[in-house]
């Protein structure tokens, strides 16, 4: 500030005792030009000196304003504003900032009462009454909102927009009377719109008198029987009526109206559906419906995955939602319920052929969702495309790393199992046992990874310590599990512990004959060699 003080003094030695006059304005535009080069502690100063100079200077007061703002500091922003309007109360622009500043600092009453000042000194400015407006619509003030409405229909004529305003006003200050009065005038102003004409049979309704609004609404029928607003109002008299045929005939012409947006007719057979399902009514009325206007040009797959969501959930056939899904498909490839619902199809069917023709679409354009890829990849495995399926499985570790799921973690787990398993088909048991260990890592207590990698193992004679210790925790896990006691019997085996291997061996075959599962050749060698053994001992 000292050096700033410094600055004005030599500034004012060069200005003669003659030039005392100018002296204002030489100091004034220093100030703004302080201000565009944002030298705004520089600009400040030189304005409270011109003010100095001339105390009754509103422009000084205006800049000092606006400088106050841009700093931070909002009382004094506010405080210099207003003194601005004080000296120059015929500005304008002054006072339009003014209200705005009110606004901002959340002073909406100083707002509406500056307004309503600036309607009276400014009644050429519509944009004062459309300032007003606003603010009296946020204090709900109704009958001003009238007369401001009013005052701008006189400048500016009658208009649909203002006499919609008017009718919702008066709605909302439950005079139907006016309301009714003011549709009137609308529906007369503009007599081949009959949105209007529903509207005052709509008012006519409310107020009590049924057989007249049937009256207005048919008298609108005659003349134009898609008119959307009058299906929509028949729709609801005829079920306020508890008239089942006529309110499903009306609701089916309002619904299937080629017309009528689709945003409007996807919530209103949302709350078809919705209230099917609430009363366990008749699922065929719903689906004719959904059959009526599944195939118009402008139907949006929204409106068709909520035709597959009720057919879903009433149980249909599988053979009959398949083919709405993959319709579903073909408008939007990427669509992730419909395909996944086929997938599930196709898996309870134990379909490898389906799986893959639904899931390699989704892999090609390298959807985000990971099932694809395992399922994709699991189809692959059950056809003996060992290296179709291992490809697939590699190509999904990203996807399910970068995965939000709380199914991450089981689906790293299994991945990883069945690429040791794969790995092992192919004969590469070092990469193998390397998935296994990823596997692990996820889920030390995965019974199927810790059977496997141990007997795999066993037959290469590496780690039997290690062998020994998952084969037992397998069959921790599982006890009564015939596979998992048969690999443990084969570790044993392999560790010279023979009398342990055949009470494996022996409690495998048991579980074996008991549940009546074959015995395979590979078991059957492993029975024959722990015996020998074992009867040697």
């Amino acid at each position: 500030m000292k050096r700033l003080s410094i600055f004005i003094i030599t500034l004012l030695t060069v200005l003669t005792a003659a030039a005392q006059a100018t002296k204002f304005d030489y100091i004034f535009e220093e100030g703004v030009r302080q201000k565009l080069a944002n030298n705004y502690d520089a600009a400040i100063d030189l304005f409270d000196y011109s003010r100095q100079l001339n105390p009754e200077s509103a422009a000084a007061l205006s800049e000092l304003s606006n400088l106050y703002r841009y700093t931070g500091n909002d009382s004094l922003s506010l405080a210099k504003l207003e003194e601005a309007c004080r000296l120059a109360p015929n500005n304008y622009w002054y006072r339009n900032r003014l209200v705005l500043l009110y606004l901002e600092n959340h002073m909406s009453d100083k707002a509406l009462t500056h307004a309503e000042e600036m309607a009276t000194l400014f009644p050429d400015k519509n944009e004062i009454l459309m300032m007003l407006l606003s603010l009296y619509e946020e204090k709900e003030d109704y009958p001003n909102i009238i007369k401001v409405l009013e005052k701008i229909e006189l400048k500016e004529g009658k208009s649909e927009q203002i006499s919609m305003e008017k009718f919702r006003t008066y709605l909302h200050m439950n005079d139907e009377k006016l309301a009714f009065e003011e549709m009137t005038s609308l529906a007369n102003e503009y007599p081949n719109d009959l949105r209007y004409q529903v509207m005052i049979g709509d008012l006519t309704l409310d107020a009590g008198k049924k057989e007249e609004a049937l009256e207005i609404y048919k008298a609108v029928e005659a003349k134009d029987s898609t008119n959307t607003s009058l299906l929509l109002s028949l729709t609801n008299y005829y079920e306020n009526e508890g008239n089942d045929s006529l309110y499903q005939s009306y609701l089916t012409r309002l619904i299937t109206n080629p017309t009528i947006d689709e945003m409007t007719r996807l919530r209103m057979m949302a709350v078809v559906v919705r209230e099917n399902l609430e009363q366990k009514g008749d699922s065929s009325v719903v689906l004719g419906l959904f059959d009526k206007i599944k195939d118009l040009p402008t139907a949006d797959p929204t409106l068709l995955e909520l035709m597959v969501s009720y057919m879903v959930t009433v149980k249909m056939p599988p053979s009959d939602i398949r083919p709405h899904l993959q319709h579903i498909l073909r408008i939007d490839p990427e669509n992730n319920k419909a395909r996944q619902q086929l997938l599930a199809y196709a898996i309870e069917e134990e379909d490898t052929t389906g799986i893959i023709a639904i899931c390699q679409p989704a892999v090609d354009f390298k959807s985000k969702d990971a099932v694809f890829y395992y399922y994709l990849g699991i189809a692959h495995l059950q056809r003996d495309e060992y290296q179709q399926a291992l490809d697939v499985l590699q190509a999904s570790l990203p996807c399910i790393h970068q995965a939000e799921s709380t199914s991450k973690t089981q689906l790293l787990t299994n991945t990883y199992g069945l690429m040791g398993d794969i790995y092992h088909k192919l004969g590469d048991d070092d990469k193998a046992f390397q998935a296994y260990d990823s596997c692990l890592v996820y889920q030390q207590s995965n019974a199927t990874v810790l059977n496997n990698y141990a007997y795999y193992l066993s037959l290469k004679k590496k780690q039997l310590d290690k062998a020994e210790e998952m084969s037992r925790k397998s069959n921790e896990l599982e006890p009564d599990n015939s596979t998992y006691l048969d690999t443990y019997a084969w570790v044993l085996f392999q560790l010279k512990r023979y009398d342990e291997a055949k009470q494996y061996m022996d409690k495998a075959v048991e579980i074996m004959k008991r549940d009546e599962e074959e015995i395979s050749d590979e078991i059957q060698m492993h029975i024959d060699k722990i015996n020998k053994k074992a009867k040697k001992r």
